[in-house]
This record gives structure tokens, C-alpha cells and sequence, in this order.
């Protein structure tokens, strides 16, 4: 036990006297040893740890013994007690500091949960009923739409259906077939080419995805003469009073070889104002938030062979290289972070927020909001913004099925793809894009509010563009190309950071690569 707990030690760069090796020994739980040791440099930055450090430091005592619970808490407050400290009372310590939070906070989020419970088939069904009822309510308000009929009531004429794709093929002639249901039955359009623009929009027709048909025919098969997407509208861009900045990233991939480690430590230290001429280290002082959407570590087994590409070969210790280094961040930038594929968490989106169990020291972080993968993000002092962040699990499968990504690179355009999800109003449209859990009859996917800006990761390019008023930021990457990248057709353009000033709404993308990873 002593002698991990040396190594361990050694390896962060901390020195104990000998009576915190003997209270550490004593635990008898190489865990929670670390975890007392992180503790005590994540949040006060001390390297060395004393018997007198408590003692001079005794205001400090509270914030450790409220970071654990029972039995560990015991153990803490008995060896807190052994130095001759007076213990504060906890549950009025912890009010204040709820409190004080409470008072301060100028991010939220809405996150996605489920209970935990066996899930049926029905649970499907329900989630694909919540998605068609909320796209049909949005589409019922385009005007174009007029003569709404569902598909039982067909008879012959003009009308116009609102449905959802479950089928979608080709006819020898080249023209398009889409099988078509609602909740009252099912019917086959017809997409001729002789309508060349409404047979365009056609080619980005997804299955599973809920559309509005301008059409004539009869309850035999209808013809299409237009087709409509649920779409989404930003009628104002708003800006902020005050001179915010929000910095847009992803996809660190901490624990891989590929890792590019001094590149992302140049970002931290241009994120503090310690680099750069006077102008830019202004603006990085009115940097405010910092919005990390997935993969923040590399993860272990996420496919074959990445144990032989590993620096850190277990998620534990990529957590806690990933907290150490986000512990060098200023404490007044609010970092918000959520999961990708690579991270400790279940592939099934929603993705649930990275826990306690793996990144412990994530924890530690008081300026750090952890969120589900999707969320959405409000955060501004005085005017508030939505963020929606999406790590990207789905791009990769829309650019393989959208003929005009699949031919025009789509890998290289991330937020040309985004604006097919927002187009569609739903981050997986096809029900094979994405492995995903359904919530309680809910479809946690379908993007329901109108935010303001929306950040994506996973392709590990930086893009800014803007799609009916709502601004599109795709972030870059901490790693350079990988074998696994290469074979997923991903091009990545690392170390580039997007930045956005609310106040005056300029983005830039700040370069932090080399000459070595241009």
C-alpha cells in the first residue's frame, strides 16, 4: 500500500510528510488515498502535503469532508481530529456553500434522464408516436400545407399528408418510391423525375423521418408535387450587454499516443492571459465559458487495437490526466462538458453524464458543469443564450446516406451535415444512425427548442457557418490522425479553437497547432 501510494505520488509530483503517508497507509484503500491526494492538489494547488498545512489551513478542512459521504467520511473527520482541528458543522457549511452557488450561477442546462427500468418494444413505438405528434404540430403550421388529410381519409383530388418514412427506394426508371405512414395507416408516393426540383429534395429524404407532402392521387398511391421538412427559424440574433466570450472545443481524446498534449496546454495558458501580445491577452481574460462536446478522453476497447495506440491504457487515470489538466484553467470560466462515444459512458444516446465511478477527480472541479449528451445550455449574465450541444454520433451515417455530403465531402464540412439535423429538426433522424435508449415515451433527439448557437465535435474539423439565424460551430481536436480516423474517412484539422464575443457577435478560430501538426 505504502509503496503505491509513493508511485502514485511520484507520478503527479507530490510530496507527504511522514504523518500523511502513515494516516494514507492507514485507509487500507489505494482509492481513496488517491482521491484525498487529488483533492488536496486539484483544489488548493498543493504539491506538498503536511501535517502543518492543515493546520495553518484549517478553513479548508470543510470543503474536504463535504466532498464524501459515510463511512469515508468518518475516516477523514477521524484523522482531521488525530492533527487537534475543530470541525465545522457540515450541514451549515454546506447550505452557505449551495447558497452562494445558487447566487453566482449564470449557466444552466436541461439534461435528459431516465429511470432505470426493463425496456420493451413499446417503448420504441412510444418514442417514434412522441417524434411524429411534436414534427406534425410543426409542420401543421407551414401554410403551404392546406387540405390536411391522414392517410385513412384519402380519397382523390388535391391534398396535402403529413408522415412519417419507412420505406424508400428506387423504381428501374430512376424515379423515387417513399412508403408513408401516419397513426391511422400507411400509402406509397410517387417522386417522378419530371419534377426535378422537388425530385432533388427527395435525395434527402432519411427513413424514419416525419415530412409534409403537397400531393394528388388516390388512396391507391399518391404523387408528390412538393415536399417540406419540419425546418427551423431564428427570426432575431441576439447579442449580449456585456462582453462575453464563449471558446468552443472537443474531442481532447486525453490517454491516446496521438494526444497532442503541448498544443492543448498552449490553449490553456493563452485561456489564463499568460501568452500572446497585449490584444490577445484581453481577449482571452473576457473568455467566460468553455464549451467541451465530447470524446474528452480516448477511452479503452472503443475499437480493435486501440490498446496498441494507448499512452494511458486505463480510463481512471485518463480522467484524472484530463482533470489535472483542466484544474490549470482560471477559475471564473465556466467549462461545460458532455460526453462522446470514446467517453466512460454508455454508447446509447442520450448519453448520461460522465460519473463519479471513472472521473472522480472531474468532480474536484467547481467551475466544471457536466451534461448529457444531447443538452441544452443556457448560459449569459444578462441576455441568454441557448446552446445546443451535440457531440455527433450521427453525422458520419447522414453523410454516408445524403448523396450530396457522401460526393461533396462531408467529412471536411461539418456544419453543412448540422444543418440536415436542424433542417430535420432531430439529431439521428433514421432509427439505424445512432444506437439510442428511448426515455420514458419521450424522443430526447428531436430538437425542440430553437437555440441560438449549436456546437458539434466528432469529425475533428472547426467550421463556423449560420442556418436560418442560428449560428454553427463545429469544433477541432486535440489529436492528430489516427488509423481509426482514416478508415471512418474523418480529416482532422487539430488545435484550432472557435471563439465567439456575444456582444458583438464576431467569431474567429485561433490557430494553437505547430509547425510539426499543420
Amino acid at each position: 500500500m505504502q509503496e503505491e501510494v509513493l508511485n502514485f505520488c511520484m507520478y503527479k509530483g507530490i510530496l507527504l510528510d511522514k504523518d500523511i503517508l502513515g494516516f494514507l497507509e492507514n485507509l487500507k484503500d489505494i482509492e481513496v488515498a488517491k482521491n484525498f491526494i487529488e483533492k488536496v492538489d486539484f483544489q488548493y494547488k498543493q504539491k506538498i502535503i503536511t501535517k502543518a498545512f492543515f493546520l495553518k489551513n484549517s478553513d479548508k478542512v470543510h470543503d474536504i469532508l463535504l466532498s464524501y459521504k459515510g463511512d469515508r467520511r468518518k475516516i477523514i473527520e477521524e484523522f482531521f481530529l488525530s492533527l487537534g482541528l475543530d470541525l465545522p458543522n457540515l450541514e451549515k457549511s454546506k447550505n452557505q456553500i449551495i447558497e452562494s452557488n445558487q447566487d453566482k450561477e449564470i449557466v444552466s442546462a436541461k439534461i435528459f434522464q431516465n429511470h432505470p427500468k426493463k425496456i420493451e418494444v413499446k417503448d420504441f413505438v412510444n418514442n417514434f408516436r412522441n417524434r411524429y405528434t411534436f414534427l406534425k404540430g410543426i409542420l401543421q403550421q407551414r401554410p403551404e400545407l392546406d387540405n390536411l388529410v391522414s392517410v385513412n381519409r384519402i380519397t382523390e383530388g388535391s391534398f396535402s399528408i403529413i408522415a412519417m418514412v419507412s420505406d424508400k427506394r428506387t423504381t428501374k426508371n430512376g424515379n423515387i418510391i417513399l412508403e408513408l405512414e401516419d397513426l391511422t395507416g400507411r400509402i406509397n408516393a410517387l417522386i417522378t423525375k419530371n419534377r426535378p426540383e422537388v425530385f432533388e429534395k427527395s435525395k434527402e429524404i432519411l427513413l424514419d423521418e416525419v415530412i409534409g407532402l403537397k400531393c394528388n392521387g388516390n388512396k391507391e398511391v399518391i404523387f408528390a408535387s412538393d415536399i417540406f421538412f419540419p425546418d427551423i427559424f431564428l427570426p432575431i440574433k441576439k447579442s449580449s450587454k456585456t462582453e462575453e466570450i464563449i471558446a468552443f472545443t472537443s474531442d481532447i481524446h486525453v490517454g491516446s499516443d496521438k494526444f497532442l498534449r503541448a498544443n492543448f496546454i498552449k490553449f490553456i495558458k493563452w485561456l489564463n492571459g499568460d501568452i500572446g501580445n497585449k490584444e490577445q491577452m484581453e481577449e482571452a481574460l473576457k473568455v467566460k465559458y468553455l464549451f467541451i462536446t465530447g470524446d474528452t478522453i480516448d477511452g479503452v476497447g472503443v475499437y480493435p487495437g486501440q490498446e496498441n495506440q494507448l499512452l494511458l491504457k486505463d480510463v481512471k487515470e485518463q480522467y484524472r490526466e484530463l482533470a489535472s489538466l483542466l484544474s490549470m484553467i482560471r477559475s471564473d470560466v465556466n467549462i461545460i462538458m458532455c460526453a462522446g462515444q470514446h467517453d466512460a459512458v454508455r454508447v446509447a444516446e442520450p448519453q448520461p453524464i460522465i460519473t463519479e465511478n471513472y472521473a472522480q477527480p472531474l468532480y474536484f472541479l467547481k467551475n466544471l458543469k457536466l451534461v448529457t449528451n444531447p443538452s441544452v445550455v443556457e448560459i449569459g449574465q444578462d441576455t441568454k443564450f441557448k446552446v445546443l450541444m451535440y457531440h455527433g454520433a450521427s453525422m458520419h451515417g447522414i453523410i454516408n446516406t445524403i448523396e450530396k455530403l457522401r460526393t461533396g465531402r462531408g467529412h471536411d464540412s461539418p456544419t453543412e451535415v448540422v444543418k440536415y439535423l436542424l433542417k430535420k429538426r432531430h439529431l439521428a433522424p433514421s432509427h439505424s444512425l445512432v444506437t439510442y435508449t428511448p426515455l420514458d415515451g419521450n424522443d430526447a433527439l428531436i430538437i425542440q427548442e430553437v437555440p441560438d448557437i449549436m456546437t458539434t465535435g466528432d469529425l475533428h474539423r472547426p467550421e463556423i457557418s449560420d442556418y436560418n439565424g442560428i449560428t454553427l460551430i463545429a469544433s477541432s481536436c486535440w489529436q492528430s490522425k489516427t488509423p481509426f480516423e482514416e478508415k471512418v474517412g474523418n480529416n482532422p484539422d487539430p488545435c484550432k479553437v472557435p471563439i465567439l464575443n456575444l456582444k458583438t457577435r464576431e467569431i474567429k478560430i485561433i490557430d494553437f497547432s505547430d509547425n510539426e501538426n499543420k
